[in-house]
């Protein structure tokens, strides 16, 4: 994984931030469904695991304190030896993945 545009800034008279107006999907009234918590930590896992996997390919190991000109990161290491605020970020985020898809008429049945 190299370099996306998310990780560079805009381009100078590309109106950049200015122009950029986040619509998200309202999931605010979304109700998730009894027994999703084991799907969310699946999914928070798996977040985790694809984005130290991206980092590992583009270089990045295990350091104590994030230095991006090493390619250090203290988050580089198995998902339940994370600290659980990183844990609770990556469930926040596969939460908020759920919510989008039940917003958006998706049925979540387990198989």
């Amino acid at each position: 994984m190299g370099a996306t545009t998310r990780d560079r800034p805009p381009e100078p008279g590309s109106g950049g931030a200015a122009a950029y107006i986040p619509r998200p999907i309202d999931t605010a009234g979304v109700e998730v469904p009894p027994g999703v918590s084991e799907l969310t930590e699946l999914l928070a896992r798996n977040t985790h695991e694809n984005w130290a996997a991206g980092r590992l390919a583009d270089g990045w190991r295990w350091g104590p304190v994030r230095d991006d000109e090493r390619r250090e990161h203290p988050c580089l290491v198995p998902y339940d030896e994370l600290p659980e605020e990183e844990r609770e970020y990556d469930r926040r985020t596969a939460l908020e993945t759920v919510r989008t898809l039940l917003a958006l008429g998706y049925r979540i049945v387990k198989p």
